[in-house]
C-alpha cells in the first residue's frame, strides 16, 4: 500500500508556485496520484465527436497536485521512481483541424474512443496496439512567479510527453522552489514519438511513485533513467515499415513522413485517413537519422508490423 493517496477531486490547470500543496510527503515515501484524462473529465467512454467540438481547452491539462516534499529547497534534486500505472479501461484520441503536425490536412474533427484491455487495445480494425502507460506531465513548480499554461515543457519538466516515462523508470527533476510542488497528469495509455495528431491515448489513470530527494545536487533539466528497450517488446518480431524524408526544415520532413504513413495505413490494413492519423499518433516512431549534412535533416518514421492482425 502507498504511504499516501491523493485523489482527483481538485486539479490545477496552470503552473504557479504560489498554489498551496494538497499533500506533503517525506523523502522515501510512496504516493498514489489519481488523475483525470487531460481534459479534466470532459470526456468519457461514451463521448462522441460532438464532445470534441465542445471541448473547453482552458481546462487542459488537469493536474493532480501540488505535492510538497519535506526539506526540498532550490538546488536540490527530486527523484521519482515510477512504480506502476493503472488505467480505467478507456481512452480517447482526437483529430483537431488547424492544430498539431498536419493542421491543414483534415477539415473535420474526429474522435476515437479506445476500449483498453489489460495490455492492448483492438479498437481500430486490423490492429492490436500494445499499451505502454505513462504520464505526459510530470513536473515541479517553476521558479518564475505567476500562472503559466501547462502546454510548454521546460527545466521544471512538465509536459514532456516522453513515452519512456513508464513503470520501472526513474525521473530526476531539479527543485526550483521550496517544497518542489510536484504535479502529475496528462496520462497516456500509449503514444508514438511526436504525438503527431495532438493526442496520445488520453486516459484517466493512477500512478504510484516513490519520492526521494538529494540535497545540494543541482540539475540543469530533467534526466531519465529507463531499463526498457527503445521499442516495446510487443512490437518486435515481425519487422518494420520505415518512411524516410529529408528537408532543411525537420518539421516539413516529419509532415511528409506522416502523410506517407497515413497513405500506407489506409491501404494496409485499410483504415480511414482519420484513423490512420490517430494510429500514427499513438504508435509511429519518429527519429532523426542525420544532422551532419547541413542544412538538410533526415527523418525516419517506423511502423511496427507486429501491430497488424
Amino acid at each position: 500500500m502507498p504511504d499516501h493517496t491523493l485523489d482527483r477531486s481538485v486539479t490545477v490547470d496552470r503552473w504557479n508556485h504560489a498554489y498551496p500543496p494538497r499533500l506533503t510527503v517525506a523523502p522515501g515515501d510512496t504516493v498514489e496520484l489519481q488523475m483525470h484524462d487531460s481534459t479534466g473529465g470532459q470526456f468519457g467512454p461514451a463521448s462522441t465527436t460532438e464532445d470534441l467540438e465542445r471541448l473547453d481547452r482552458d481546462r487542459i491539462h488537469a493536474l493532480t497536485g501540488p505535492v510538497a516534499v519535506e526539506g526540498a529547497e532550490p538546488g536540490d534534486r527530486l527523484i521519482l521512481d515510477i512504480l506502476s500505472y493503472e488505467h480505467e479501461g478507456w481512452a480517447w484520441t482526437g483529430v483537431h483541424p488547424g492544430r498539431a503536425l498536419l493542421p491543414n490536412d483534415f477539415s473535420e474533427p474526429f474522435l476515437q474512443v479506445w476500449e483498453l484491455e489489460e495490455t492492448v487495445t483492438r479498437s481500430l480494425p486490423g490492429l492490436a496496439i500494445p499499451l505502454a502507460p505513462f504520464c505526459g506531465i510530470l513536473g515541479v513548480q517553476p521558479a518564475e512567479p505567476g500562472e503559466h499554461r501547462t502546454r510548454a515543457p521546460g527545466v521544471h519538466g512538465g509536459n514532456l510527453d516522453v513515452r519512456h516515462l513508464t513503470a520501472g523508470s526513474r525521473l530526476h527533476l531539479p527543485v526550483l522552489v521550496p517544497g518542489a510542488g510536484l504535479c502529475a497528469g496528462d496520462a497516456h495509455a500509449a503514444q508514438g514519438d511526436g504525438e503527431v495528431c495532438l493526442n496520445g491515448m488520453e486516459a484517466p489513470m493512477t500512478v504510484r511513485l516513490r519520492v526521494d530527494l538529494v540535497k545540494k545536487d543541482p540539475l540543469p533539466g530533467p534526466f531519465l533513467e529507463t531499463p526498457h528497450r527503445y521499442h516495446p517488446p510487443a512490437t518486435e518480431g515481425a519487422g518494420w515499415w520505415c518512411w524516410i524524408e529529408s528537408d532543411p526544415d525537420p518539421r516539413a520532413a516529419c509532415q511528409r513522413v506522416v502523410r506517407r504513413a497515413i497513405d500506407h495505413l489506409t491501404r494496409v490494413p485499410g483504415l480511414s485517413p482519420e484513423q490512420a492519423y490517430i494510429a500514427c499518433s499513438v504508435a509511429l516512431h519518429l527519429s532523426i537519422a542525420q544532422l551532419v549534412n547541413d542544412p538538410v535533416t533526415t527523418i525516419t518514421g517506423a511502423w511496427p508490423r507486429a501491430l497488424l492482425t
